[in-house]
């Protein structure tokens, strides 16, 4: 399949072309003091921060799929193979995002056929947002949708809705949904039902995304660094303000890791590549 066939259905499946605000630019200007990528990025990328990121070679036989690139993902892709992720940095817990390596977009651009992303357009996506699939995963009912990250599209990266489980049964749906290698812990237990549910995934330790939770009911909140180990200042100044709001609204909360819970869609999204006739797996690179 030609690349740019490729990436148009995906900029219509994500609606990119539509998305604004959806800004990397600290996150860039702190992973690169460098700024080398500007070297490899297609025009138009720096600005969007959405879609095809980085042009390669060929034409595209299969797709890997991750919930962040990494130089191990990049070293591993074969020729033919374009990356496919949510997010436009590597990640770890402890210091927070990481640059891909000068040698992995030289990887990108050279050898594979290249690299697209959605971070915005995926989170607010109707059908494949994390928050929605895991939500749906287990067994929340009467869903409703909040809280945009971006501009130009409609949509929440949120998802709230009600569950009839303990804390402690919800913890082991999450397990069950997402797999045994990701660690679910109830953070915080003022009571012992789940109730209504706010599901935020990846980092959604936010106190105004809490807020909005407890507006709408919310009395458990689930998100991916709940608990963190991120060495940043502003991070765990983020972190303190949001448990600080969670303890005096008794709001218990859940943690799944940010990779646990944008696992899901890279999953679907395995499948949906499949229905276009190309190869398609998921690359496993956690958790963290």
């Amino acid at each position: 399949m030609r690349l740019d066939e490729l990436a148009g259905e995906l900029d219509a499946y994500f609606r990119v072309p539509q998305v604004e605000n959806d800004d990397w630019s600290p996150a860039f200007e702190q992973c690169y003091p460098d700024p080398y990528w500007r070297d490899v990025v297609e025009a138009g990328y720096e600005g969007k921060w959405n879609g095809l990121m980085v042009r390669g070679v060929g034409e595209v036989e299969r797709v890997a799929t991750c919930v962040f690139p990494s130089d191990w993902i990049v070293s591993g892709l074969q020729t033919g193979t374009l990356l496919f992720s949510e997010h436009p940095l590597d990640f770890a817990d402890e210091p927070g995002f990481l640059p891909l390596s000068r040698e992995s977009f030289e990887a990108l651009k050279g050898r594979a056929c290249g690299f697209y992303h959605a971070h915005a357009p995926l989170d607010m996506h109707p059908e494949v947002s994390p928050s929605r699939l895991c939500a749906q995963g287990v067994g929340l009912e009467a869903l409703e949708e909040y809280y945009p990250i971006a501009d130009g599209i409609p949509g929440g990266a949120a998802i709230v809705g009600n569950s009839g489980l303990s804390l402690e049964g919800l913890a082991e749906a999450f397990r069950t949904y997402l797999g045994p290698e990701i660690k679910v812990h109830v953070i915080t237990r003022p009571r012992q039902e789940a109730g209504r549910v706010a599901v935020v995934a990846g980092g959604g330790a936010d106190a105004e995304i809490l807020q909005e939770s407890i507006d709408r009911g919310c009395v458990t909140y689930v998100t991916g660094n709940a608990a963190t180990n991120c060495r940043l200042d502003f991070v765990q100044e983020k972190v303190r303000a949001f448990r600080k709001l969670a303890d005096a609204a008794e709001v218990a909360l859940v943690d799944a890791m940010h990779y646990g819970m944008e696992k899901p869609p890279q999953l679907e999204m395995v499948s949906w590549f499949r229905r276009l006739g190309l190869q398609a797996e998921f690359v496993p690179d956690g958790p963290k």
